[in-house]
């Protein structure tokens, strides 16, 4: 069975922060102290409790940073930096992400991503998904049964079943 786990990326500094220190490209944004504090969470979670054989990310700075406590735990996956799934690449950088080899031979996927194209990719896999979308929120779907290992991207249109949604604050690390 492949599953599919969407996490959007954790907190960031605001874009008018991000823009008064001078920086215009949005793709450089960093994770906020908090955001760095929810990354180190999930990745504690993750390590616990799932498994992944590929981590896939957007190349923003803030998707990276997000992912880079989760690749430390996770050393033997394999690791793609997608373009196609950049900021507001829509519905369609998510459809071209699923069938590169990557993708389609993976088995436990963890996709770091954006909104709002991570909701539209969610809904794409369940069309009864209805969920808020905080960054830091980690999504896992179950693809179906009948869809074979090479050809498990065809079709993936309504195909997944929710396993979970858990909201940031549930991940959280009490000391």
């Amino acid at each position: 069975m492949k599953t599919i786990t969407l996490l959007r990326h954790a907190d960031t500094i605001s874009r008018e922060e991000f823009r008064v220190r001078g920086d215009k490209n949005d793709l450089l944004r960093p994770l906020s102290k908090l955001g760095k504090s929810q990354s180190k969470d999930i990745a504690h979670f993750v390590s616990h409790h799932l498994t992944f054989d590929t981590l896939i990310s957007s190349p923003a700075k803030r998707t990276k940073q997000t992912l880079k406590p989760i690749e430390k735990k996770y050393k033997k996956a394999k690791i793609l930096l997608s373009g196609d799934i950049v900021p507001d690449c829509g519905l369609e950088g998510y459809l071209k992400l699923t069938q590169t080899p990557t993708f389609k031979r993976a088995h436990h996927i963890l996709i770091v991503g954006h909104q709002p194209d991570l909701e539209s990719f969610a809904k794409y896999l369940c069309p009864y998904f209805n969920s808020a979308f905080p960054k830091g929120i980690l999504i896992r779907f179950h693809l179906n049964n009948e869809l074979d290992h090479e050809s498990a991207t065809q079709g993936l249109a309504g195909k997944g079943m929710i396993d979970f949604v858990l909201p940031p604050y549930l991940l959280s690390v009490k000391d």
